[in-house]
């Protein structure tokens, strides 16, 4: 039989901005439907580990979603990495590790997250410019901007036009 098993993840998206509490949401299948979900740190530490059910039941493909909480944070501003895999109660004695159909997605993690402002650089505009003009909306630092943002290279070149997330902290 042709059958075959996949796990996409449609949210986050690659460098998104996450709290410590965020939603996962795909499509996908695993043993029994159950989708295996981890996210680890830098060093490749597992952080959490969860589990979604997938809507497509034992062999189908289906939607799943879930809320992860990680619940002893890193600093805000780290890279983590999010894994979502069809789960195989098999391993270790069979299998991929961690499971199926790995997919990884890098996302940005600011524990007290609670959304995060759009602004487009203007001539003239600095980083620490950028932290004053904003100030009204929350605290935020040059750092946690640069952070917040991964096509800022160097930050003391950022150009005209480009549109800068600007984190906002509960």
């Amino acid at each position: 039989m042709g059958l075959i098993t996949d796990v996409r993840v449609r949210q986050p998206a690659k460098h998104d901005l996450v709290g410590r509490r965020f939603v996962v949401t795909g499509i996908g299948n695993g043993f029994e439907g159950t989708i295996g979900i981890r996210v680890l740190d830098a060093r490749g530490r597992v952080l959490v580990t969860d589990f979604a059910q997938s809507s497509g039941g034992m062999a189908g493909i289906g939607e799943f979603s879930t809320r992860i909480t990680v619940p002893d944070p890193p600093r805000d501003g780290s890279r983590l990495t999010l894994q979502v895999f069809g789960d195989n109660p098999g391993l270790p004695d069979e299998g991929p590790s961690p499971g199926f159909n790995l997919r990884e997605v890098e996302i940005i993690m600011f524990a007290d997250l609670q959304g995060w402002l759009l602004y487009r650089v203007e001539p003239g505009d600095t980083l620490s410019g950028i932290v004053r003009k904003v100030k009204d909306f929350g605290r935020v630092t040059a750092r946690q901007i640069v952070a917040a943002n991964p096509r800022i290279a160097d930050p003391d070149h950022i150009e005209v036009g480009w549109r800068l997330r600007i984190p906002l902290r509960g």
